[in-house]
């Protein structure tokens, strides 16, 4: 059976993007089943049992790209699609043909969690994988958020849990975030603010002044915290603000003693949103701002396990309209 994604607009026509191009046994030949990892700067990026596929759906367009024999035995597999550095002049989206560079990372060397993180990165201009990077530094968790990009870095946190389920284990969450340099080609593992271990639902962000930060849903309230680096090299997490949950998205609050169904879902890097899950709503909030937007209404059974935004830029000779944004959700 092939793999159900549900994409929704958020632009009016003529603005938005139809549906239909995002039907992936209609524009990918032989597609059965796959796992999406990421939306980026108009692409989708794919994970088959033993290789990638990255795709423009507004074209059609898409390649498939073999897993590196240095990753093909490892469990956890993580990407990020990105356009490449050589061609970082054009609009956002625009040109649908631009190379493109696409970064595998696996935060475990094997079937446990405490073993150094592994990365490597594929150019389509070239058609090859570079030499596999890793970090004698070890990372304390196996599943993964979607990687962030924050300026020319991306980073991955321990994955999100759901806090009213009957399967928590926290045990699964660490304070480490695995961060990999694009301009430097290096991997590291560092360590989040207090209280991240203890964190079921969190999100990389992007800070005001452009600094990786973090959001924390903690208690019924929004912790955000902003990553510095002296010129000396030293790091330190610094607590922005605090903010109540319900006083942002309208709600009343929350009862003594009563627990919130409340996940993260996704980050719009564009637009530095952050999409949540609370009371059977989907939500968007501004990460600076803090305002906040009801999308739509879903059970708790059936939302998306991520959101994943993505925005495209198109001519108008392109059936189907001029361009548009919207959340791409694996189900």
């Amino acid at each position: 059976m092939a793999t159900t994604y549900v994409f929704t607009p958020v632009l009016d026509p003529p603005d938005r993007i139809p549906p239909e191009r995002f039907n992936t046994l209609h524009q990918i030949r032989g597609f059965r089943k796959a796992d999406l990892l990421g939306c980026r700067q108009g692409r989708i990026l794919l994970l088959e049992m033993d290789w990638f596929i990255v795709w423009d759906p507004i074209t059609g367009e898409h390649h498939n790209v073999d897993i590196p024999p240095a990753f093909d035995k490892l469990s956890y597999l993580y990407g990020a699609v990105l356009r490449a550095a050589t061609d970082q002049s054009h609009m956002h989206g625009s040109c649908h043909s631009s190379p493109f560079n696409l970064v595998l990372m696996s935060p475990c060397q094997g079937y446990e969690d405490g073993t150094p993180p592994m990365a490597c990165v594929y150019s389509s201009e070239t058609g090859v994988w570079g030499n596999p990077i890793s970090t004698t530094n070890r990372c304390e968790f196996a599943r993964c958020n979607p990687g962030i990009l924050v300026g020319n870095v991306l980073y991955w946190t321990s994955k999100s849990v759901n806090a009213k389920s009957k399967y928590l284990n926290l045990d699964l969450l660490g304070d480490d975030i695995i961060e990999f340099d694009l301009d430097r080609q290096s991997l590291a593992v560092i360590k989040g603010p207090p209280g991240l271990n203890h964190s079921t639902t969190h999100q990389i962000i992007q800070s005001g002044d452009c600094d990786v930060g973090l959001a924390i849903l903690s208690h019924g309230r929004f912790e955000m915290w902003e990553r510095k680096v002296s010129c000396h090299g030293g790091a330190t997490w610094f607590l922005q603000k605090i903010v109540e949950m319900h006083t942002v998205l309208g709600l009343p609050p929350q009862a003594e003693g009563s627990v919130r169904a409340v996940e993260i879902l996704g980050y719009d890097e564009e637009n530095g949103a952050m999409f949540l899950f609370v009371d059977n709503n989907v939500y968007m909030v501004e990460a600076m701002s803090m305002q906040s937007m009801k999308l739509y209404q879903c059970s708790h059974h059936s939302y998306a396990n991520d959101i994943h935004p993505f925005t495209s830029f198109y001519a108008p000779a392109i059936p189907g309209g001029r361009g548009g944004a919207g959340m791409l959700q694996d189900m």
